[in-house]
């Protein structure tokens, strides 16, 4: 079984309205390997580490508080705190937006 195949598992599970047990039973998976999925799947998501990151506006960009090679950029930067910068032009917001938004997907509800 392969990640998106537990998932796609776990949502029919979710969906079927049969107990687990009934419908791992008609699905033929053992619950044993369901639990070893949901473990595996838990550890993965209990390792992704949370990072601050700095996020500048254009009028930051503008007064030279951020610079890209010392010359003023429209828009707005990530930057990781190990050094990564991520520039989004003016007019792109929707997609830093989209960006963020799966980035913290495991974190946020």
């Amino acid at each position: 079984m392969t990640k998106s195949e537990f998932q796609d598992l776990q949502k029919r599970a979710a969906t079927s309205g049969m107990t687990l047990k009934m419908f791992l039973q008609a699905e033929g998976v053992a619950y044993s390997t369901y639990n070893y999925w949901c473990r595996k799947m838990k550890a993965e998501s209990e390792a992704l580490p949370i990072a601050p990151i700095s996020i500048r506006s254009e009028s930051q960009w503008m007064t030279g508080r951020g610079t890209m090679s010392g010359i003023g950029v429209p828009g707005v930067m990530v930057a990781f705190p190990n050094g990564v910068k991520a520039h989004f032009g003016q007019g792109s917001e929707g997609m830093l937006m989209e960006v963020l938004e799966k980035s913290m997907c495991h974190v946020l509800p």
